[in-house]
Formats: C-alpha cells, sequence, structure tokens
C-alpha cells in the first residue's frame, strides 16, 4: 500500500492534468495513504494489547477511539474544506481541481494522529514502568523500545507536517506527504523485525515465550569434564 500511495502522490505531484477531473484520483489517492497508515497504527494497537497482557477491555476502548478519531479527522476536515471554500462563480471559467496542494484544514487530521500516538506511548510507558520495570527481558525490551521509538518518529514528523500546513504557502503543504507514509511503512516493518530477533534469540539460556512475556526456564544441564 505505501508503495502504491507514495506512486499516486508523486504522479500527481509531477504530472500535468489542466483540464482533467482529478477529484476520484485524489480521493483514491487519500484513502489509500489512510489504509497505509491505519494499518501502520494496528500494529502499534496489537502491541499495546500485548503489553497489557492482553486486557481486552483496553483491546475495546482503543479500537472504539481509534474509529472515532478516523471519522472525526475526515469528517471535519471535510467541513471545513467546505466552509471555507471560496463560492463558485457560475459565469468564471472552469478551473482545474488538479492543484497539487491539501489545504490547511489537512492539520486537523495529523492533529488527531499526534493525539492517538501520545494515549499509545502514555500507555505503554505506563505498562513498562508498572509492571515490567525489573524484567531484563530481550523480548520487553524490544516491544518497549521499538514501540516508543517509532511512536516518537511519527509524532515528531506529524508535528512538522501540521506546522507546514498552517505556515508556508498551499502550494508546498503536500512536501511532507509521502516521508510521512515512507516512515510509518519504514517504522513498521522494523517493528516486526525486532519482534522476530528476539523471538530467535537466547537470553542468558532462557527462551523468551512471546504469548506471556517472560522467560521460560530450562533445567540447567551441568557436563562433567574429565
Amino acid at each position: 500500500m505505501a508503495f502504491v500511495a507514495a506512486g499516486m502522490t508523486s504522479y500527481a505531484a509531477i504530472a500535468t492534468r489542466a483540464n482533467e477531473d482529478c477529484s476520484r484520483f485524489g480521493s483514491a489517492s487519500n484513502a489509500i495513504h489512510i489504509i497505509s497508515i491505519v494499518a501502520a497504527e494496528g500494529l502499534l494497537i496489537i502491541r499495546t494489547y500485548a503489553f497489557w497482557k492482553q486486557n481486552k477491555k483496553l483491546l475495546a476502548v482503543l479500537l472504539v477511539l481509534a474509529a472515532i478519531s478516523i471519522a472525526c479527522a475526515v469528517s471535519i476536515t471535510q467541513v471545513v474544506n467546505n466552509a471555507v471554500a471560496a463560492p463558485v462563480d457560475p459565469l468564471a471559467p472552469p478551473t482545474s481541481n488538479c492543484t497539487f496542494q491539501a489545504g490547511r484544514s489537512s492539520a486537523i487530521q495529523y492533529g488527531f494522529l499526534v493525539a492517538y500516538e501520545l494515549l499509545l506511548m502514555s500507555l505503554t510507558v505506563f505498562k513498562r514502568y508498572q509492571d515490567y520495570r525489573d524484567s531484563n527481558s530481550r523480548l520487553v525490551r524490544a516491544v518497549f523500545e521499538g514501540g516508543v521509538r517509532y511512536m516518537t518518529a511519527i509524532i515528531f514528523v506529524s508535528v512538522l507536517n501540521i506546522l507546514i500546513m498552517s505556515v508556508v504557502p498551499v502550494s508546498y503543504d503536500e512536501m511532507m506527504n509521502v516521508p510521512q507514509l515512507v516512515l510509518h511503512s519504514m517504522l513498521a516493518s522494523r517493528v516486526l523485525f525486532s519482534l522476530r530477533e528476539s523471538d530467535q534469540e537466547k537470553l542468558d539460556g532462557t527462551t523468551l515465550q512471546m504469548s506471556a512475556f517472560r522467560p521460560a526456564q530450562h533445567n540447567q544441564r551441568h557436563t562433567l569434564s574429565d
């Protein structure tokens, strides 16, 4: 999805489409961007759920809040766009809607993303120091450190996107569109790789159990030297 979204965004940036109707292309591109980011965020939700010892109530709350955030971000952005749009003059010549710009109101979507990321980070940090403070498990460190690095980077880029959309000229407000999407994809992949590494490696003679977040003790075998 990230490759498709990046390709569509790049095409929209460099193609000349003065006399075309780009509304469907723009809607499809936005939808793919949202799906890509939601998929990456879903991985963080699953990690948080596992870190909280598979608390189903917490999972339900996170899923409901995610759905509300997505709905509010899209609907509020649309309402603001319609409210600030200039009235159409029926006598004026038709204009193209293929301009490569998102508008100031798109910063609202990144605001919801930052708020949700802060919630997940707070839950992760709280649980780390509540239940896993003295844990030396490699898996716990992989889940915690990987998640915090991911969320910190996404929050930073999202805040940067908000500033760009609010300050720079409208013609440049999409300059961080693809970097944000690529960062989501790369960090989500890194999360999976770190989990895979922690599951394969051994720590002090113990094998990590991913479901329980604790080392499974193995019987120590002592050999007698001659």
